[in-house]
């Protein structure tokens, strides 16, 4: 019988590229995962992997075996979901990753909330970028992964993966208290009307293409005086006098006196979501979770 420990190791070379990276993630030494692939090829009784210069090629022994361990997994999953279902209450590991904003306006006042419910449930929290999260909760590194996109550029979820998703987190200009400004009727910011100024914009991504494509179909003059990508750097920066810039409202702190938060017409969104794996569905300690961040995102929208 295959060892489900060898198997987990030879889907983590595979998917890592290399013994060390496997090593790092499954928290072993590369040298025992050296040995758990040698057992592993002498019970296949055939290469697993072959050297190629300086990497390691999965063979076709490798697929089949890596496709099986992936059934391990999910095999292990309906085990835990079977054994959480045999108890009323809710128990267990739990590890939750998150991108930074959702730690804070989420997860954050979630934890106290779960310890009072169930304090028999182990909850832990990886802070990861959606892209990352997604990748590690394929992997089984962590069971629930609070992720975004933007409304106008949905990402792709890898195949064994199901979204909830939570709502849409709106973005809002932010500017010195004494920004001159021109303010519609209705309280909102126009775009059309903010050329000329300087921005701080994001680290290239999503985010920034869509403040400089903006920027350039309405031909505004604009120069970015800045890159930062947390909110405090951003929040300095404009109540620094160097910038405007764009924020979601998500896990943002409170502004200071000097700064503002001003809604814009038809402004940027974020679509807000957790995602599991499809073999998690039935864990009662998932679901409770799930529970517990909607109501936080319900209360947070009201």
């Amino acid at each position: 019988m295959f060892s489900p420990e060898h198997l987990v190791s030879l889907k983590a070379v595979v998917e890592e590229g290399t013994l060390l990276a496997a090593a790092d993630r499954l928290g072993l030494t590369a040298s025992a995962i050296s040995q758990q692939l040698t057992r592993l090829q002498q019970e296949a009784g055939q290469p697993v992997l072959v050297r190629r210069g300086r990497n390691v090629v999965p063979t076709d022994a490798a697929a089949v075996l890596v496709r099986m361990a992936s059934q391990v997994e999910q095999l292990d999953e309906s085990a835990r979901a079977e054994l959480e279902l045999l108890t009323s209450k809710v128990s267990g590991p739990l590890r939750i990753s998150s991108f930074p904003t959702a730690v804070v306006g989420l997860l954050a006042p979630v934890l106290p909330v779960l310890r009072e419910l169930h304090p028999q449930l182990r909850p832990s929290v990886r802070e990861l970028t959606p892209e990352a999260s997604l990748a590690a909760l394929r992997r089984g590194e962590v069971d629930l992964s609070v992720v975004h996109d933007w409304t106008d550029h949905h990402m792709t979820l890898p195949f064994g993966l199901t979204p909830l998703e939570l709502g849409h987190d709106v973005v809002d200009l932010i500017a010195q208290h004494d920004h001159g400004l021109k303010v519609g009727r209705n309280g909102r910011v126009d775009l059309d009307d903010l050329g000329g100024l300087d921005w701080v914009d994001d680290s290239p991504g999503v985010f920034s293409d869509w403040l400089l494509s903006a920027l350039h179909v309405r031909s505004l003059d604009y120069r970015i005086a800045a890159m930062a990508d947390t909110f405090p750097s951003k929040i300095a920066l404009v109540a620094a006098g160097a910038a405007v810039g764009l924020m979601p409202r998500l896990g943002r702190p409170d502004l200071p006196d000097t700064v503002v938060a001003l809604p814009l017409r038809d402004p940027p969104t974020r679509r807000i979501m957790l995602v599991h794996r499809d073999s998690s569905e039935r864990r009662p300690a998932v679901a409770s979770v799930v529970r517990e961040i909607r109501r936080v995102w319900a209360a947070g929208s009201d």
